[in-house]
């Protein structure tokens, strides 16, 4: 699942684990500093830059990229893995240059992508109502989305307009995700 900023990703994401228990989400691993209310390993697993190369330097990543010319984020061969062992589906959040880069060296997954969208107003509108965003991390987010956009049209399965309510959404992605499943 890629999405851009103010899509409603987590949100989306939490109702999509407790409507589809077959599904089970795989922590990214980040070189971003954790927030306050995040604990390691649910969502995220925070290391150093340094062990993140690491892991690139022995192969672990079934995709990474640098988001927002800020941070890393990867998504380990290991964490689908394990998912696989308990007989789940994985969903990933990943970065439009992680589909990228799984689409492009990874021909053997089998994998369904949705992209998370929304129109500038509403993403400036939602980014806004955060603490702690800066208008340099506005611009920089506004620009990604713009981009990440254009990659959308050419990689993804399905493009999703978050621009409704959330119980809209809520309704169109768990629409979206049971026909996947169902295929």
């Amino acid at each position: 699942m890629m999405w851009v900023s103010g899509s409603g990703k987590t949100t989306l994401l939490t109702e999509l684990l407790q409507t589809h228990s077959q599904l089970i989400l795989v922590p990214s691993y980040t070189t971003r500093p954790m927030r306050k209310n995040e604990k390691n390993g649910r969502k995220y697993w925070h290391i150093s830059p340094e062990e993140f190369q690491k892991f690139i330097d022995n192969w672990e990543f079934l995709e990474y990229a640098l988001v927002h010319q800020k941070y890393y984020y990867g998504t380990k061969i290991s964490e689908i893995q394990k998912a696989f062992g308990k007989w789940l589906t994985p969903i990933t959040e990943l970065d439009m240059h992680g589909l990228e880069k799984i689409k492009k060296d990874n021909k053997w997954i089998d994998y369904v992508s949705i992209f998370l969208d929304l129109s500038d107003d509403v993403m400036l509108d939602r980014i806004k109502m955060r603490w702690g965003i800066d208008q340099e991390e506005i611009d920089r987010r506004l620009a990604s989305a713009q981009h990440e956009r254009k990659l959308a049209k050419n990689y993804c399965d399905y493009v999703l307009d978050t621009d409704n309510t959330l119980l809209q959404n809520i309704q169109n992605i768990n629409k979206l995700v049971k026909k996947i499943l169902d295929e």
